[in-house]
């Protein structure tokens, strides 16, 4: 396998509990996250990954509805994403936040591009932000990744999963710049007040086919 989409979902969210469920329009957020994965030609498999507590199991229904493979594991990000990595060793891996409902595929296939081509082991645009929030797009090839696992086990904290990769990794890391800044937009689900937005961005425009497909 060369390209395997790892969607980082579940419902523990501090600052807007269940946002993954959250509706816009006729699917939930995270229905929405599958969907426009499913558009990106280049990658092989896609898989949700979530915890094995009890309040993720609507999660996995959901995946399981679209056909998409589930992985339940570790609460810690890295080991979870680690882990569902090392059972399919493709050659990369993109990460896709099960918040970004926006998320335009037209960016993921230039990211997925310039890391093939360029021959990086990490690609990312959150490096120096020119794309909206919710745009956030993350490839790491397999060795990479397992190297930094392997090298950060020895610290108590390891939920962020590109901070300590992007300023310690050894391997050449590129960031993805869009022509024109649009940094200030927020086109993400952190807060109800985002949510608000997205809603009405979605109601007016979801329906014209003309909202970031």
């Amino acid at each position: 396998m060369k390209i395997l989409a790892i969607i980082q979902a579940g419902k523990d969210s501090l600052r807007f509990k269940n946002k993954v469920l959250s509706r816009l329009c006729e699917f939930v957020t995270l229905e929405h996250v599958i969907i426009r994965t499913l558009r990106y030609k280049l990658i092989d498999v896609t898989v949700i990954a979530i915890t094995e507590r009890k309040k993720d199991d609507e999660i996995a229904q959901i995946g399981n509805k679209w056909g998409i493979k589930v992985f339940r594991g570790s609460e810690e990000s890295l080991t979870h994403f680690f882990e569902v990595a090392r059972i399919y060793r493709p050659e990369h891996i993109i990460r896709i936040k099960a918040d970004c409902s926006a998320l335009d595929s037209k960016v993921v296939n230039i990211a997925i591009t310039s890391h093939l081509f360029k021959n990086v082991y990490h690609i990312t645009n959150t490096l120096q932000r020119t794309y909206p929030l919710g745009y956030d797009v993350e490839i790491f090839s397999y060795k990479a990744l397992e190297w930094f696992y392997l090298d950060s086990l020895h610290l108590v904290k390891r939920e962020h999963i590109s901070l300590k990769f992007e300023k310690f990794c050894p391997f050449p890391v590129n960031n993805l710049k869009c022509r024109e800044k649009f940094s200030g937009l927020r086109l993400t689900i952190d807060y109800k007040k985002d949510y608000e937005v997205m809603k009405i961005l979605f109601e007016n425009l979801y329906f014209e086919k003309i909202f970031l497909v």
